[in-house]
């Protein structure tokens, strides 16, 4: 009867955890007790053309952060709908237990753009703001 008991207050208990939003996490763990990677922030930034003006050279460059080395697919998105991507980054140990990667991508502007990117990473609520890239022609 204890045993039954003990059962089913065990199974209750891990109901009410995995409802509980943040306790998941302490059940987001792989074989070996180690922790699932995820991506914690990600940050854009873009350097548009000298001037903003065209033919010129941009660069865009994406920071992930996560909580432990490995890798993390990224997607640019271009407000309006365009998606790019899946871009593989790999995030290794840096300097006061920051785990960071980064993705950078060399444009050359041709024509006129208007536009705002940004970062987001599939599977997860983690993305960056909205970044613009202006050039006139």
């Amino acid at each position: 009867m204890t045993s039954s008991l003990n059962h089913g207050l065990f199974g209750l208990l891990t109901v009410v955890a995995l409802a509980v939003p943040g306790v998941a996490q302490a059940f987001d763990l792989q074989a070996g007790g180690a922790a699932k990677l995820r991506p914690t922030k990600v940050d854009l930034g873009i350097i548009s053309p000298a001037d903003h003006v065209c033919p010129g050279a941009a660069k865009l460059t994406a920071w992930v952060h996560t909580n432990k080395p490995g890798t993390v697919d990224i997607l640019l998105v271009r407000k309006g709908g365009q998606v790019a991507g899946p871009f593989a980054v790999t995030t290794s140990n840096g300097a006061a237990g920051v785990v960071l990667g980064s993705y950078s991508q060399a444009m050359q502007i041709v024509h006129p753009i208007d536009a705002e990117y940004r970062v987001v990473i599939p599977g997860s609520s983690v993305a960056s703001n909205w970044v613009p890239l202006k050039a006139d022609c």
